[in-house]
């Protein structure tokens, strides 16, 4: 169950089997525990029962492999016209 608040309209809504949607520009909308908005910027959190893990999806490990994998260099192909 979520509770969650949009600051630009300052609606405050409880998760349901329902839709639920704040009505202002930013759209948000609660169902069965996920959010969605035009902006998350505007979407804050207030509280929350399911566990939501704080720290990084990424591992040390995959964070190196992406450093390693950004100083690739990018191959330019040159097509011979005819």
């Amino acid at each position: 169950m979520l509770h969650v608040k949009c600051t630009c309209c300052n609606k405050e809504i409880i998760s349901s089997s329902k839709l639920q949607t704040c009505g202002c520009e930013n759209n948000m909308i609660v169902r069965n525990g996920t959010v969605t908005a035009q902006d998350l910027n505007y979407v804050v959190l207030i509280k929350s029962k399911d566990n939501i893990k704080n720290s990084g999806f990424l591992t040390n490990a995959d964070l190196k492999y992406q450093e390693e994998r950004r100083k690739r260099k990018v191959r330019k192909l040159t097509f011979e016209e005819r």
